[in-house]
Order: C-alpha cells, then sequence, then structure tokens
C-alpha cells in the first residue's frame, strides 16, 4: 500500500474532529514546502527581486580595498 492508501487508512479511525487537524496539517505542508510551477515567468520574479534589493544597492566604483590598512584595524 502506498503512502497515500496509509494516511486514508489511518484516517478512517479517527473522529471528524482530528480528521480537520489532518487535512489543516495538510495545507501547512502544502504551503511550506510547495515547489513553484514551471509556468512561472523567471524575467518577472527577477524584476521583483530587483525592485525589492533597489534601496541597498550601492556603487562600490570608488571604493579601494587596502590589506594593510584592514589588518590594521
Amino acid at each position: 500500500m502506498n503512502t497515500a492508501g496509509l494516511i486514508y487508512q489511518e484516517s478512517q479511525i479517527l473522529p471528524e474532529n482530528l480528521r480537520t487537524e489532518v487535512l489543516d496539517f495538510i495545507g501547512y505542508l502544502e504551503s511550506r514546502y510547495a515547489v513553484e510551477s514551471e509556468n512561472i515567468d523567471t524575467q518577472k520574479k527577477i524584476a521583483e527581486l530587483e525592485g525589492a534589493f533597489a534601496p541597498y544597492r550601492k556603487s562600490f566604483a570608488e571604493f579601494s580595498f587596502n590589506r594593510d590598512e584592514a589588518n590594521e584595524r
């Protein structure tokens, strides 16, 4: 018997209120471990992330790293 069948079989001996809890737990697992479908537009997701991190973007063009200075600190 597969796992889904075992879950069904075990749920049959539970009272209705506990079956409801099992369903709630399954919903929790689905939301926590949901795998995004392949239909999601990757470019849209990238644009959303770039927008979210835009306030934190800094230019390091003028930055120079001096190892000796850093080691003196």
